[in-house]
């Protein structure tokens, strides 16, 4: 994939910089049966099962969030 060219790209679209480093740090912590917490930079996200395994559905799945990270 092929950018346009710039003047002055941001630096994840820079080709001139050949390393870049990810870090990524999360706390995650359980709230009561399956429902978890997570906080990820400014952002708070819940997860939980269906009630079929036990959760109470109140949010997306672990395997949710990952199906939909897949598609992001």
């Amino acid at each position: 994939m092929r950018f346009p060219d710039m003047a002055d790209p941001p630096p994840g679209l820079d080709a001139r910089i050949t390393y870049r480093e990810n870090r990524i740090e999360a706390d995650c912590e359980t709230l009561e049966r399956h429902r978890k917490v997570g906080h990820i930079n400014d952002f708070t996200v819940y997860c939980d099962e269906s009630a079929r395994v036990g959760g109470d559905n109140t949010a997306p799945s672990p395997l949710g969030y990952f199906t939909l990270g897949v598609g992001f």
